[in-house]
C-alpha cells in the first residue's frame, strides 16, 4: 500500500492552492485531495478515472464523529470498494496502520496472482496493526475468502496490473521502452505498490516510480527496513 504524505492547513499545493483547516461541505476537499496525493484510492491504489467515483473517505466515520466531518486531517481519498467495506468501523488510532502516517509499503505483499496478504516478515505487534487494517478495508478480500462479494474487483485488478508490469519489465530489460513510458503507464494503471514491487530490481525505475506519484511520501523508501517506521501523520 502507497504510504502517502498529506499535507498540513496553511501548506501550499501544486496548483498555488492553499490547504484549508476544515472544509464545509467535506466534498470541496475532493480536488484538494487529488491535488496532494493523486486520483488514486488511498487504500487499494486503484486509479480511478471518473472523478465522481472517487469519494473524500473520512477516517474517523462522520455520523460518529460529526466534530471531525469537515475536518481536512480526517479526509483520505475512498474507491467505492473501500469507503463502504470500511464503513463505520471503529478502531484505535494506535493500535493500525495507515497510508498517512505508517510505511504501508511494507505492510503488506502482493503476489503474482494479484492476491495480497500481511508481510509475514513483520513483528508480532506490526502485523498485529496491518492485520487491523487489512479487516478495515478488506484489502485481502478474494474468492473463498470471507465475505467476498463478485462486486469486489480490487484482486483482479492488482493482478491484471501485475501482468502488466511484469510484460513491461522485459520491455525494460531488453532495452526497447524508456523509464518515462513506465512511470506513464504506471501512472495510468494505478497500483503503486505492484510496479515497485515488479521493478524490485531496478532502483532507478522505483525511484522514478515515487516521484512520479504525487504524495508519495518518499522518507519512507530512504531505508527499507521490516518494520514500517511511525511517521508524523495528522492528527485526529
Amino acid at each position: 500500500m502507497r504510504p502517502i504524505e498529506k499535507l498540513k492547513p496553511g501548506d501550499k499545493l501544486p496548483s498555488g492552492k492553499v490547504i484549508s483547516k476544515t472544509y464545509n461541505p467535506h466534498g470541496k476537499a475532493k480536488d484538494v485531495l487529488i491535488d496532494n496525493i493523486g486520483k488514486y484510492c488511498s487504500f487499494c491504489e486503484v486509479p480511478v478515472p471518473p472523478k465522481s467515483s472517487l469519494e473524500v473517505e473520512h477516517i474517523k466515520f462522520k455520523d460518529g464523529y460529526p466534530n471531525l466531518k469537515f475536518y481536512w486531517g480526517n479526509f483520505l481519498l475512498g474507491c467505492k470498494n473501500c469507503n463502504p467495506i470500511k464503513g463505520t468501523k471503529k478502531f484505535n488510532l494506535d493500535k493500525i496502520h495507515l497510508p498517512h502516517c505508517n510505511n504501508t509499503f511494507l505492510s503488506f505483499e502482493i503476489r503474482d496472482d494479484g492476491f495480497i496478504q500481511v508481510n509475514p516478515a513483520l513483528d508480532d505487534d506490526e502485523k498485529s496493526k496491518a492485520e487491523k487494517l487489512s479487516w478495515l478495508i478488506g484489502i485481502e478480500r478474494r474468492p473463498g475468502y470471507p465475505d467476498y462479494s463478485r462486486k469486489d474487483d480490487r484482486w483482479s485488478n492488482r493482478r491484471e496490473a501485475w501482468k502488466l508490469a511484469k510484460r513491461y519489465l522485459s520491455k525494460y530489460d531488453a532495452g526497447i521502452i524508456s523509464i518515462e513510458y513506465i512511470t506513464d503507464l504506471a501512472k495510468a494503471n494505478g497500483f503503486f505498490t505492484v510496479w515497485m514491487t515488479v521493478f524490485s530490481a531496478h532502483p532507478e525505475v522505483r525511484q522514478a516510480l515515487i516521484d512520479a506519484f504525487p504524495g508519495t511520501a518518499k522518507s519512507c523508501f530512504e531505508l527499507l527496513t521490516t518494520v514500517p517506521l511511525k511517521r508524523n501523520g495528522d492528527k485526529i
